[in-house]
């Protein structure tokens, strides 16, 4: 969405609080666990760093595909519990200035007119930093929980993303920017020909409107999404302003950037119109066996089982319940019948070496699903710097959970930021006043 080429800075701070990071070395050290002072010093961090969001993923499912129940990611902290971290992000907001935040609604269990005037009225406290990251939720158990006896298919949970966002975005157009009058000497609060029904009939949703919230500070909120298959791909080329991408090789990254390409020249967008944030895990010290030391420790204090309650959580599968000398490569099949993250699987075969067993890629799986740099302040930089380069310089990275909380964040900030900045790759002050304002300079 921006005809920079600057590179645009995220953070993932998903579940944080859980993932083994609850138990880990110089975690929540100095801060009440889960309490709203650690979301706080986060947006400090990141606003300090001129870096772009803060980001939430969501879902509202208690993960229970290993022993089909949900005993193995309680007693671990896996992804359990998940609080509704809207409300913090009006504290958040207070806490820094310019940094945005995205969070996450499903299109398949919440209403449009709901998401729509929820985004726009944290829009409004925020003062204009608000991301909506629109999913199709693709968990069993949180299908169950909206009292789905099973889950929707694929397919059909993309389509009825595509008229969730129409109505969305019909809902956010029904306020015309300059409806309110304030006009006090006439007695004339708003223009009410600035305000308009919508009258929208369509297969899954009826939605009279107006909206009831004034104009949003961004027009709209951005719109961020994060689909890899080929209907999540459309479904971005149609509504979104950025996409959130999990590859794990420069080829694969530059193969998703094509096809995203081209779906929206089919939908009359340029590629401009829609940039990526390319998840990356950064392992950053002052030497490269300090950043690998830094891994080895954290895999050191998490439970053994971890990577495969971590492939078990995204694909549906039981994978403790599969050999673990057997080539991931041999499960395609199996994760394809259970309608989840296909796509993200999809990936995997294409850049794993095929002989790869589910014990050696759960390992991996753990530590990071997208790309990874390690190493120094500049070799990281180095390695940011060249994919941004080879993927058009359209979008940037969002950095995903790292082995100490908030030390990656502040590591990154304090090491790799400042070289960036010197080398002119990313921003030194917050050109805008709202979260579209600071992607689109």
């Amino acid at each position: 969405m921006s005809a920079s080429e600057i590179m645009h800075l995220a953070a993932d701070i998903s579940h944080i609080h859980t993932d083994y990071l609850w138990g880990a070395a110089d975690c929540w050290e100095g801060y009440p666990y889960y309490g709203a002072e650690m979301y706080e010093e986060f947006t400090r961090i990141a606003s300090a760093a001129c870096m772009d969001m803060l980001f939430f993923g969501d879902s509202a499912n208690t993960p229970e595909n290993v022993g089909g129940n949900h005993h193995a990611s309680v007693r671990l902290g896996q992804r359990w519990p998940k609080h509704d971290m809207m409300p913090l992000v009006p504290l958040m907001a207070r806490a820094a200035p310019g940094v945005g935040f995205g969070l996450t609604m499903s299109t398949t269990y919440h209403h449009p007119f709901h998401v729509a005037r929820l985004f726009s009225s944290l829009d409004h406290f925020t003062g204009g930093r608000v991301a909506w990251n629109a999913v199709t939720s693709s968990f069993k158990n949180e299908a169950a929980n909206y009292g789905f006896e099973e889950m929707i298919p694929h397919d059909d949970r993309y389509e009825r993303a595509q008229e969730h966002l129409q109505v969305a975005f019909a809902l956010w157009a029904s306020v015309e920017p300059d409806a309110i009058v304030l006009d006090r000497a006439n007695g004339v609060f708003a223009d009410p020909e600035k305000v308009h029904l919508i009258h929208h009939r369509g297969k899954h949703f009826n939605v009279r409107g107006p909206l009831p919230v004034m104009p949003s500070p961004q027009g709209r909120p951005v719109i961020v999404q994060a689909g890899q298959s080929a209907p999540g791909i459309d479904l971005a080329a149609t509504y979104a302003d950025i996409q959130f991408v999990s590859r794990k090789t420069l080829a694969s990254m530059q193969a998703h950037r094509a096809a995203l390409d081209a779906r929206l020249a089919a939908h009359g967008r340029s590629p401009r119109d829609v940039g990526i944030l390319w998840s990356i895990n950064v392992q950053v010290a002052e030497s490269e066996s300090a950043a690998r030391e830094m891994e080895r420790l954290f895999l050191d204090s998490i439970p053994p089982a971890a990577g495969l309650l971590e492939l078990s959580h995204h694909f549906g599968l039981d994978f403790s319940n599969v050999r673990q000398d057997m080539p991931v490569a041999e499960l395609a099949d199996a994760v394809r019948d259970q309608n989840v993250k296909w796509g993200q699987f999809e990936e995997i075969l294409k850049v794993v070496d095929p002989r790869t067993t589910v014990a050696q890629y759960a390992r991996d799986f753990v530590i990071g699903q997208g790309l990874r740099a390690v190493g120094t302040p500049k070799t990281v930089a180095d390695t940011l710097e060249r994919l941004h380069a080879e993927t058009g310089a359209n979008g940037g990275f969002i950095l995903s959970k790292g082995f100490r909380v908030p030390g990656y964040l502040k590591d990154f900030t304090a090491l790799v930021v400042p070289e960036l900045q010197r080398r002119g790759l990313s921003k030194t002050r917050y050109t805008g006043a709202t979260l579209r304002e600071n992607l689109t300079q």
